[in-house]
């Protein structure tokens, strides 16, 4: 019997290598890239502004008016090991992660292992991807509680109570390491209620996806006394709006109209200067703070009420420059070259060309090894996920939503369709939040779209295997016989021409029923 249990183990392994040896291969390329991000530039990247600024909050532990407070308090728990290169190594680790997540999802619903392993392969091998991995950023941990979510809550036909809870607490610490995340909590919540899998699933993932949120305000309250995720929301959005603003068409308190730009909109910078920039008037304008806070919200919500043709056709476009072919920005975008595996010098204004600062605030240089660093460079030219791609995987994900089933389907098959168009239209839903409202709040900038990597392709995944089922179930109902021919009602009589016309009697006894002519009278009568 051991023998024979032996032969069977030995014989099994090697078909289930085989079915999923492309994930393999692909997870070993992912590795290796992140093995040469981690040789060629020592200990990490950082971003000047953001990097640093996590650092800091990290020691201290407070709720900062820009930044919520999620990932300083990752990067406190790491502090432990007093070494920086261990933040990008327990990155590039959930970046391995974050594909096999996808990929078993997907095979777990169905979908085929080389359809699985396509869908993962974006997150995987995106040389942007493992770039923003090796940033001392927020981005990474943000992907990993994003994709726990939406694994618990797409993993059964049903998810029990538990796995809501545990969705609703992921993407409520998503939402307090980017407060997007908030946007998504919400199109979860709608995704349960119109799966309607009753009241007690809902209020599960409510309840532990409000908890944290309601505590985190809280304490932000008691630091800067309101309650809010974090308070530099007036700062963006006046950003955001101050390049195309015609304070001539607004109707602005004077000092709201303190905040209007001297230049035509043709010759304005781009968002990110109005809101750091030492010449922007955000910081010339001499008010209060809370003056200069009430302004600045005031000026944008006049510009975007006056001016919605202009705000909209910003926001559009920037959306449609993501699914654009190459990687390029124009003069008021963020510099791409600022998320690229760099050669040094690097220009000052990608804001990574300043000193590493570790755990301590100390500051130290970095080291570059050259070969595994023009190694990635030139990987990471044609290394990544071309915008007209994802156009492709938001439209299988969105024709899968309103694929129609053939008439003839079973119930098992009308619900497994209906759960698919329901996952496929949150994945796309999520995936398009994700670049909505960055363009509509805060600037262009590519770092937006890399959440997108592990939405859009399990939505095609989702999106080829429902039109595949779909066609293969109106071939297998056009070759039936008698497809497509609606039963009549009622049963057409029996006519001379029915010759083999069989009935049962009273008796149960099978005989030959009576033929029967229009006109003749039938038999059956008293005997």
């Amino acid at each position: 019997m051991a023998m024979n249990r032996l032969r069977s183990t030995s014989l099994i392994r090697p078909a289930r290598l085989r079915r999923h040896r492309l994930i393999i291969v692909l997870i070993v390329l992912a590795s290796a890239l992140r093995v040469l991000a981690m040789a060629a530039y020592r200990p990490a990247f950082e971003f000047a502004g953001d990097s640093y600024a996590y650092l800091q909050l990290a020691r201290y532990l407070s709720p900062d008016t820009v930044r919520p407070a999620g990932y300083p308090v990752a990067l406190h728990a790491l502090s432990v090991t007093g070494e920086l290169w261990v933040v990008p190594a327990v990155q590039h680790a959930l970046g391995l992660g974050l594909g096999l997540a996808v990929y078993a999802l997907l095979t777990h619903r169905g979908v085929a292992p080389t359809i699985a392993a396509l869908a993962a392969a974006p997150v995987l091998l995106d040389a942007y991807q493992v770039n923003i991995e090796h940033f001392v950023m927020a981005e990474t941990l943000f992907d990993a509680l994003l994709v726990a979510g939406l694994v618990a809550l797409l993993w059964d036909r049903e998810p029990p109570l538990w796995a809501c809870g545990l969705a609703g607490g992921a993407l409520a610490l998503a939402a307090l390491v980017r407060t997007v995340g908030v946007v998504l909590g919400i199109l979860a919540l709608a995704y349960l209620i119109a799966r309607r899998f009753g009241w007690s699933r809902s209020v599960a993932f409510a309840g532990t996806l409000a908890a944290p949120l309601l505590g985190y305000a809280f304490w932000f309250h008691s630091v800067h006394g309101s309650y809010a995720l974090s308070g530099g929301d007036a700062y963006w959005l006046y950003g955001r709006v101050a390049p195309i603003a015609d304070c001539a068409r607004l109707d602005l308190t004077p000092a709201a109209r303190q905040l209007c730009s001297a230049h035509p909109p043709s010759e304005r910078p781009g968002p990110n200067y109005y809101v750091w920039n030492r010449n922007s008037p955000r910081f010339t304008v001499a008010l209060p703070d809370a003056a200069k806070k009430a302004a600045m919200t005031d000026f944008a919500h006049q510009v975007i009420e006056h001016q919605p043709a202009d705000y909209t056709r910003m926001v559009t476009g920037e959306v449609a420059h993501y699914f654009a072919p190459g990687r390029w920005v124009g003069r008021r975008d963020w510099p791409v070259g600022t998320w690229g595996f760099p050669a040094y010098p690097v220009p000052l204004y990608w804001n990574i060309n300043a000193p590493l600062a570790t755990f301590d605030g100390e500051l130290v240089a970095r080291a570059v090894s050259p070969t595994p660093a023009a190694v990635l460079r030139v990987y990471q030219r044609h290394g990544y996920t071309p915008g007209p791609a994802l156009g492709a995987m938001v439209a299988l994900g969105v024709a899968a939503v309103f694929r129609k089933a053939p008439r003839r389907s079973s119930r098992a098959e009308h619900d497994e369709r209906r759960r698919i168009r329901a996952d496929c239209a949150l994945l796309v839903a999520a995936g398009t939040a994700l670049l909505v409202v960055p363009s509509a709040t805060v600037c262009f900038d590519y770092r937006y779209m890399l959440p997108t990597l592990v939405l859009f392709p399990p939505a095609a995944a989702f999106g080829w295997q429902q039109i595949t089922r779909v066609r293969a179930a109106r071939r297998q109902s056009a070759e039936e016989p008698g497809a497509g021919e609606a039963p009549s009602w009622p049963p057409e009589l029996p006519t001379a021409d029915n010759k083999d016309f069989y009935d049962h009697d009273v008796n149960n006894r099978i005989c030959p029923m009576q033929t029967f002519r229009p006109g003749a009278p039938t038999g059956g009568g008293a005997a």
